[in-house]
């Protein structure tokens, strides 16, 4: 029997746990994808509060403690669900993703490139307005 270092009983070494954990992150990207394309396709056929609804799914997928948000395939989920929770959301005039997600999209997007590209700028500049936006609405 070992102890983690967050002090949880496990009958696998730490270097196994890491695995297991890096696994469960892997399939937790896969279904937030899962979301984010079934969401897509709900905002092209304009059900917009279908698509708010599967978009915060897969980022409450993200939020699980295993996912580690800071790799690249659970970063890129993350901002790309992000910043369609976001779109949409803003059409509706309703609350998208979290203030957590907003932060750590908005950074996952800064460390992309030194010279990013249009698009990942205008995607950068549209989520801090959001998060400074949700961030002066008062809590309901």
């Amino acid at each position: 029997m070992l102890v983690s270092e967050a002090g949880a009983v496990s009958l696998l070494p730490l270097p196994v746990m890491h695995l297991v954990d890096s696994a469960r992150s892997m399939v937790a990207v896969l279904r937030a994808n899962s979301a984010m394309v079934r969401a897509h396709r709900l905002q092209a056929r304009g059900k917009l509060a279908a698509a708010l609804a599967l978009a915060r799914s897969g980022l409450a997928v993200l939020r699980k403690p295993y996912v580690r948000r800071r790799n690249p395939m659970e970063g890129l989920a993350l901002a790309s669900l992000t910043i369609l929770a976001e779109e949409i959301s803003s059409q509706l005039q309703a609350s998208g993703a979290t203030a957590d997600d907003l932060v750590d999209a908005i950074a996952h997007l800064k460390q992309l490139s030194d010279d990013p590209p249009p698009d990942l700028c205008a995607s950068i500049a549209f989520l801090e307005t959001r998060r400074a936006t949700s961030s002066r609405q008062p809590d309901t």
